[in-house]
């Protein structure tokens, strides 16, 4: 069963270290599986965006947990794959128009 965690599309680089944060407290001591980082709220997504969605990953991995991001629109996607982290942070389902 996945876990879901919620992530602005618009999130700056200074809410990047206290999302990290609330998702290491909700993966401690859970058995592994897989996160859905799952892109809510208005705004176009940044490098901000795709920069919290990395580190979220580590901290993922750091609990012996996976990371795929759902609800990815077409620009994140776009985003993502310029900046080179594509197999990094993988669409889970359809990529949004």
């Amino acid at each position: 069963m996945a876990t879901i965690f919620p992530v602005g599309s618009g999130v700056g680089r200074a809410e990047i270290p206290a999302l990290c944060a609330d998702l290491g407290a909700l993966l401690h001591g859970r058995r592994p599986g897989v996160v859905l980082c799952e892109m809510t709220g208005p705004g176009p997504p940044g490098v901000a965006t795709v920069e919290a969605l990395a580190r979220l990953r580590l901290t993922a991995q750091r609990h012996g947990w996976q990371l795929r991001v759902r609800g990815m629109t077409a620009d994140l996607h776009q985003l993502i794959g310029v900046l080179g982290l594509s197999a990094t942070l993988p669409a889970d389902g359809d990529i949004q128009p």
